[in-house]
């Protein structure tokens, strides 16, 4: 409460904004699956903004918030918001309906903390074991490979993502797919010809990892010896490697197109 007697309500506007709590908040409503998008964002901006609802009126809710006073003491103020009022705040929360802003994490889950936002420092063996297990979930939504993702994206100990995390709520499990679905839509931006759609052949697509064997043979220049080293080597410089062959061979086929 200002001095001229004007309420001041703030609520993130942007994921980069949340705390810790925010963000487990929001992803838990996201991940419940009870709410619409609207309902959702409402919840929200009552949890973020410390609105309490006494009631309710066909023109909208009777509420009130804590505000300080001269005393120091906390006191009640009330006050009524109407339905156009807070379709109008709500409207600041519609980036939580999308992936692509989502700059944070959580930081770590039941303990375990969580690799560089990027991947940077991640063993390019385990990123393609992250790809794996994401695409089993967006194939299957069975938690397990949701599960699976996690252990790698918040692991135990160094190199292995066989212990760790045992489940997932429903706000860990959105926020592991969220934040992965971020990154790859990052690192598609910073390795552009590697991250293509997979191509179509006999209306059927091309499995990316199928694609990604064949460039790991090419990194390895067929030398299975060498197989341990590129795996071994942190994701964003095989993934530069990668892109660089990608390009070149884009060029290779401008030059000498199929006749």
């Amino acid at each position: 409460m200002s001095a001229d007697g004007v309420l001041h309500l703030s609520c993130p506007r942007s994921w980069s904004e949340m705390t810790q709590e925010q963000l487990r908040y929001a992803l838990h409503v996201i991940g419940s699956g009870m709410y619409s998008s609207v309902e959702g964002r409402t919840l929200m901006l009552i949890r973020f903004t410390g609105i309490e609802v006494l009631g309710r009126t066909p023109g909208g809710w009777t509420c009130c918030v804590p505000v300080g006073s001269a005393d120091g003491k906390k006191k009640r103020h009330f006050f009524f918001l109407q339905s156009w009022q807070v379709q109008d705040f709500i409207r600041q929360l519609e980036y939580v309906d999308s992936y692509e802003t989502m700059n944070v994490r959580l930081e770590s889950i039941q303990g375990f903390k969580a690799v560089d936002a990027l991947l940077h420092g991640v063993r390019f063996h385990d990123y393609l074991q992250m790809e794996k297990y994401y695409q089993g979930y967006l194939s299957t939504k069975e938690q397990k490979y949701a599960l699976g993702l996690a252990r790698l994206l918040y692991p135990a100990g160094q190199y292995d993502s066989s212990v760790g995390i045992a489940s997932l709520d429903a706000a860990e499990l959105t926020g592991t797919v969220m934040w992965y679905s971020y990154v790859k839509k990052r690192l598609s931006h910073f390795f552009p010809h590697f991250f293509k759609p997979a191509p179509v052949v006999q209306g059927k697509a091309v499995n990316w990892l199928e694609q990604m064997n064949a460039q790991i043979r090419a990194l390895t220049d067929g030398d299975i010896t060498k197989e341990q080293a590129v795996y071994d080597k942190d994701c964003w410089r095989a993934l530069t490697e990668l892109d660089a062959k990608a390009r070149e061979a884009e060029e290779f086929r401008r030059k000498y197109p199929e006749k």
